[in-house]
């Protein structure tokens, strides 16, 4: 079995991809993804020049979150796949599902931020629109105990 972990280093995600390892035994690989999400462009007419500095720290941020998860899970002996995936203007929750499919996902994982109110409406909310796209199964972790 593949499981594809979206991770971005937030609490929430911190707690999916700890989650996951209980599925160790059945798992042959973990893909853990950090989608960078799209620099500019509301619209299609949007035009600006971006400097390549903003690319190159867009990269850095998504190696160091990366890290992260590594880090995470160094100590339980699992075969991981880092991935970052550009949203290339394609929402979060279809950039992933878009790669667990590529990838040959069982299982997607992912954790939530339980947003509420004006919140979820300005943020979104990858998991509950990775429910509605995905044709993967998807598990949706809650949150730490505050």
């Amino acid at each position: 079995m593949k499981i594809l972990i979206a991770f971005d280093n937030s609490s929430a995600s911190r707690q999916a991809l700890l989650f996951s390892l209980k599925f160790r035994p059945v798992v042959e690989e973990y893909i853990v993804a950090y989608v960078m999400p799209q620099i500019v462009g509301a619209a299609p007419t949007f035009d600006a020049y971006v400097p390549a500095t903003v690319y190159e720290r867009q990269e850095q941020n998504a190696e160091t979150i990366l890290d992260s998860a590594r880090e995470l899970v160094k100590d339980s002996g699992i075969n991981l796949t880092l991935v970052k995936i550009d949203a290339a203007g394609d929402q979060v929750a279809r950039a992933l599902y878009r790669n667990a499919l590529e990838r040959g996902a069982d299982l997607i994982i992912t954790g939530t931020r339980k947003l509420t109110g004006l919140s979820r409406v300005l943020l979104g909310s990858v998991s509950s629109e990775l429910i509605k796209v995905s044709r993967i199964p998807v598990l949706v972790v809650p949150p730490p105990p505050e």
